[in-house]
């Protein structure tokens, strides 16, 4: 019994030797991947992977959905349309602060609005017919 006790335990270190290497490996080589993808609404954006970084504050009207996120770096981003506008209770207008972390392809040019919505971590401003959603 203490062979296997010790064999499990042997197999767990060596596991865990072996992944902190792999997982850490493309942090250590400075590879960071842009991701993003398009949804025509909100429904199709909660019936992919990307449904879990779906914040609360898009409204269920929303269309035209675009998502962007570094795999590595700290922030997302989103935008879309929505005719009813941010429903969510628990967004606060007022000055927005900082800035996104980088720009997708699809960012909209020129300066941003200087008053918008807090929303939990999520900063919301409108852009011409537009929202867009950082955090």
């Amino acid at each position: 019994m203490t062979t296997r006790t010790t064999r499990r335990g042997l197999l767990a270190v060596s596991t865990f030797a072996v992944a902190i290497p792999i997982l850490a490996g493309c942090q250590a080589f400075g590879v960071n991947e842009q991701y993003g993808a398009e949804y025509a609404d909100l429904g199709d954006m909660e019936a992919s992977w990307d449904a879990a970084r779906v914040p609360q504050l898009v409204p269920d009207d929303a269309k035209d959905i675009r998502i962007a996120y570094n795999t590595i770096d700290e922030g997302a981003m989103l935008a879309f349309t929505a005719e009813g506008g941010i429903t969510a209770d628990y967004c606060e207008p007022g000055a927005v602060e900082g800035e996104p972390a980088f720009e997708p392809g699809w960012w909209p040019e020129g300066e941003l609005p200087g008053e918008g919505f807090t929303c939990g971590d999520w900063i919301v401003v409108q852009a011409d017919d537009r929202f867009v959603v950082w955090d």
